[in-house]
């Protein structure tokens, strides 16, 4: 075991590596498990791009959830303190909390998320979608992303939640105020005080609808979230605003880049896409790999609260390049599942035969099959990619390719 004290940084967050991440990512992973990176010259944080390492390290009680705090330690030292309330309300997301909060926090959501609230909910989620793409079949071209993939999964959320339609545009606008924050590299006061003020606006707005389905309930999830509870335990109103706000962001900005993501993996794998299109039975194996494949979720973080052995090196808060001596930053982006990770490939189907693919990360989504990648001529070439510059912890896509996608 050797002790780690001045690591070399090596930077990955630059523009043009953000693009396109994957080659960046194929080097780590063959030069071994832990990297110290760089971002933007300001700050660094240890890197896992091993499944097994970042495994085990998502379980260790040692690294923490709680880094709503760290995301403010970018400010300047001045400013920070204006900006308490919005690392508090961040706080207040499960994916910012560590057991036993996040325990007894679980357990209520998933009473509202259970497979049959879920199931409950498909009736109007397939309207949605239906009334959506019905203007855009029989052969239309469309721009996928601002006319579909962009505005569907806000307008299912706030159909989940019982919130009218009308205000759409105002709750994407709040939501990218906070991505922008969240995933900026060089997070600046401005970005700070847009999110500050996003938050206390959705704060504030269910704060209103809670208190109004109290005296009226309906099926809505936000009526059904009022009356959980589990062993005694139920939601506080705090509780309840932040899950309702989390739910509004996350469930937004990672499902419109999966959509993105799964048409651009089927366009450059006009096989799979085949396959695909005459057996759609395989639909729900086919989402799974697509996402797994060409992930919006590029990496997972931790906050290390002492010292930990990973890949027989030592790394800990001694190590720190931010204003809080007791914490560091810790992500992971090997998450490609161990059978495949020597030679990660795409197939639809599994036991397929799969296509070589370079190391990626994770999860879930939704995906559909586009009629040909003929459609799109040079799409490689023209691919407009969000936020691993905006936000670099979401792969995705601004404009479909530069051009349409026939359906």
């Amino acid at each position: 075991m050797s002790k780690l004290i001045v690591p070399r940084k090596k930077v990955l967050f630059t523009e043009e590596i953000l693009q396109d991440p994957y080659p960046a990512y194929a080097r780590l992973h063959e030069e071994g498990p832990l990297h110290y990176l760089d971002v933007d010259g300001k700050w660094a944080l240890w890197s896992i791009v091993s499944h097994a390492e970042c495994s085990s390290a998502a379980k260790d009680p040692r690294l923490s959830a709680k880094r709503s705090q760290q995301m403010i330690l970018s400010l300047p030292i001045s400013s920070q303190s204006e900006f308490s309330e919005l690392a508090r309300m961040l706080g207040l997301w499960l994916i910012f909390m560590d057991p036993p909060e996040h325990t007894r926090l679980r357990k209520l959501l998933n009473k509202g998320f259970s497979p049959a609230a879920i199931e409950g909910l498909r009736p109007q989620v397939e309207a949605i979608v239906d009334q959506m793409l019905k203007p855009l079949q029989n052969g239309s071209e469309v721009e996928l992303m601002r006319e579909f993939a962009n505005p569907m999964p806000v307008r299912i959320i706030l159909e989940m939640l019982g919130i009218p339609q009308d205000l759409r545009d105002t709750f994407v606008n709040w939501s990218r105020d906070i991505a922008v924050f969240r995933g900026s590299p060089d997070r600046t006061v401005e970005q700070a005080r847009a999110a500050q003020d996003a938050l206390i606006a959705l704060t504030d707005f269910f704060r209103q609808t809670v208190a109004e389905r109290r005296r009226n309930k309906g099926n809505d999830l936000i009526s059904l979230l009022i009356d959980i509870e589990e062993e005694g335990e139920v939601l506080t109103e705090e509780e309840l605003y932040a899950q309702c706000i989390a739910l509004l962001f996350a469930g937004h900005e990672t499902t419109r880049n999966l959509i993105g993501n799964g048409m651009y993996t089927l366009l450059r794998h006009p096989e799979e896409t085949a396959e695909l299109r005459e057996n759609p039975v395989i639909i729900r194996s086919a989402v799974e790999e697509i996402l797994r494949y060409e992930s919006p979720v590029q990496f997972t973080a931790r906050v290390l609260k002492e010292d930990v052995e990973i890949s027989e090196k030592v790394v800990g808060p001694m190590h720190a390049r931010c204003s809080e001596p007791r914490s560091k930053a810790i992500q992971g982006t090997g998450s490609v599942r161990p059978e495949e990770a020597e030679q990660p490939t795409l197939g639809v189907q599994r036991g397929a035969t799969r296509l070589h693919r370079r190391p990626t990360c994770t999860v879930r989504g939704t995906g559909c099959a586009p009629e040909s990648s003929a459609a799109l001529p040079g799409h490689e070439a023209q691919r407009t990619k969000t936020g691993m510059g905006a936000y670099i912890w979401v792969q995705g896509l601004e404009e479909s390719f530069g051009n349409n996608v026939k359906l």
